[in-house]
């Protein structure tokens, strides 16, 4: 019953649905994520983010979002003063 719905559902173009959730793959390190928004449904596999259009299933853009974290983020050089900047011209 269930697959006979499901292919009527296709013959028709209905967009699938997705339950919002985080899963994690071992064997091959993927991280993928399920979010639900007002107008769109956001999957992210590996920090690349796909949104669907809630209405239609179809793909509206990708983003990216940076799996970053604070306390393993490379902290900046230190600006030098003016003092301590080499004349204009001048490369060390």
């Amino acid at each position: 019953m269930r697959v006979l719905l499901a292919k009527l559902a296709n013959l028709a173009g209905f967009p699938g649905f997705v339950r919002i959730c985080d899963y994690e793959a071992g064997i091959t390190d993927a991280r993928i994520r399920v979010r639900v928004g007002e107008m769109f449904t956001i999957i992210t596999v590996n920090g690349l983010d796909i949104y669907f259009h809630r209405l239609t299933g179809k793909i509206d853009g990708v983003g990216f979002t940076p799996d970053c974290k604070p306390d393993l983020a490379p902290l900046s050089n230190p600006a030098l003063s003016i003092d301590e900047r080499p004349p204009h011209g001048v490369h060390s």
